[in-house]
């Protein structure tokens, strides 16, 4: 198994993110700029909480001083190019938690095409009190963890949320 697969197993709890790619996001040569698809997973995985019915980061600072789940670290591999006006779906699971981090894979298709795959470690923030331009981490709220994880029956299928397409309002030529 290699660092971008998933493990066999225990059904993990996966949410789809759809995305219509618009020609902002591609380069001159007219394929997805490489940097969107980090931006599309940092989308998805907080699609992914919302879909686990965790409140904003908003509510959640002023209700527990959690502000969000920054990146530690980030990989990306690039398998097939993807353009303008094409659907993308980008599938999110947590493959792996542990004390103060956790481990999100994201996989983005075009239909059966994988174009990229990548994985964040993350971990939950808050102010730090003694300094509140800065963060720290906390261990994993218990009561978010267990929103998020799936079943933990063997590939049943049903741990699988789905969102809305999102893409800016198509322009309409006007008539002469």
């Amino acid at each position: 198994m290699n660092d971008m697969t998933l493990p066999s197993g225990p059904c993990h709890r996966r949410h789809i993110h759809r995305h219509r790619i618009t020609f902002s996001e591609c380069d001159p040569a007219k394929i997805v700029f490489f940097a969107n698809y980090l931006v599309w997973f940092d989308t998805a995985s907080r699609e992914f909480f919302v879909a686990c019915g965790i409140p904003s980061w908003h509510v959640t600072e002023e209700e527990r001083g959690i502000i969000g789940t920054p990146v530690l670290d980030v990989q990306c591999k690039f398998l097939n190019s993807a353009t303008y006006g094409e659907d993308i779906e980008i599938e999110t699971t947590v493959e792996q938690w542990n004390n103060k981090t956790f481990v999100m894979h994201h996989t983005a298709r075009r239909g059966d095409t994988v174009l990229a795959e990548g994985r964040e470690v993350r971990l939950f923030a808050v102010r730090d009190p003694e300094n509140p331009k800065r963060i720290k981490s906390i261990p994993v709220p218990e009561d978010i963890k267990s929103a998020c994880v799936g079943c933990r029956q063997a590939a049943c299928g049903v741990c699988v949320t789905e969102g809305a397409v999102t893409e800016l309002p198509v322009a309409t030529a006007r008539s002469a």
